[in-house]
């Protein structure tokens, strides 16, 4: 594996090329690969085309599942050692678990998400002190400084996503009542999440829809979900749950019309933008 030669997306690529010969030899399709490290196809197919950098874990993983040598291995991993990343989010990889790292170069390279929230505000849509208010209760033995870099973290998500000047990504935001009425943070902090909204919904990108109590019940009340759709129309979108019991990563068609299907309900039933704006604006007059 000569590289001398070659940059850092000359070996990403690389790299890319050696993993699925190896896959390719082992007789494996780039579902089973994803299933069997536990990842989707889109991430295999980035990795083996070299737009995305693999993780340590996934290129050992990987390794193994294709049954490599060690002297083979040995040499995917000084390979992977050569290359710098440059991804945003790389200087904060001190304090995000994999499973968010994974998540955030997917949502990178997305064109949109269509998102559905059920037990708080999406993290995409969150103010500074909502994101701490959240971080603190969902680990609450975190150190400060841990809570205070992955509240950084988010913000610039936020900024490298929905604000970069040029192709920001869309976002289609369903938010149950239960998100907007928990006082996450406390009454004042609340207030200033709802305000924020507000002024979310003015922008170009971004649609807030309110699913209000009295529609009732519907067909999401197991948890919240997101579509990532991408620019590439050949690429298949994929529906991310995240959960307490682990992190799904589905593509198969008819998981993807299940979750598309549940997404347009959720629409159809919700507040229009201009309904959801009053509501907002209503939900602050009366706090």
């Amino acid at each position: 594996m000569s590289t001398t030669s070659r940059g850092s997306a000359g070996k990403r690529r690389l790299l890319g090329e050696h993993l699925r010969a190896l896959r390719e030899s082992s007789g494996m399709t780039i579902v089973q690969a994803g299933q069997g490290i536990a990842r989707s196809n889109p991430v295999i197919s980035r990795i083996e085309t070299g737009k995305r950098t693999p993780l340590l874990i996934e290129v050992k993983a990987l390794a193994e599942l294709y049954g490599a040598d060690n002297e083979t291995t040995a040499g995917l991993l000084k390979l992977l050692s050569e290359i710098s990343d440059d991804g945003w989010w790389d200087a904060y990889k001190d304090v995000m678990p994999p499973r968010l790292a994974n998540y955030v170069e997917l949502e990178g390279e997305a064109a949109s998400l269509k998102v559905f929230a059920l037990a708080a505000v999406h993290s995409l849509l969150r103010t500074e002190d909502y994101l701490r208010a959240v971080l603190r209760a969902t680990s609450p033995s975190a150190p400060k400084l841990q809570v205070d870099r992955l509240a950084a973290f988010h913000l610039e998500r936020q900024s490298q996503s929905l604000l970069k000047p040029e192709d920001p990504l869309e976002l289609i935001a369903v938010l149950d009542e239960a998100s907007l009425r928990r006082e996450v943070g406390g009454r004042a902090v609340l207030r200033a999440q709802l305000e924020h909204l507000v002024r979310c919904v003015e922008m170009p990108n971004v649609t807030v829809q309110i699913l209000p109590y009295d529609k009732g019940a519907h067909c999401a009340l197991s948890g919240s979900f997101t579509i990532l759709d991408f620019p590439d129309p050949s690429e298949p979108s994929v529906a991310y749950v995240d959960s307490p019991g682990g992190n799904l990563y589905l593509q198969k068609s008819p998981d993807m019309r299940r979750f598309e299907k549940a997404h347009a309900a959720l629409r159809g039933s919700a507040l229009d933008g201009p309904e959801s704006e009053r509501w907002l604006r209503n939900a602050l007059k009366e706090m």
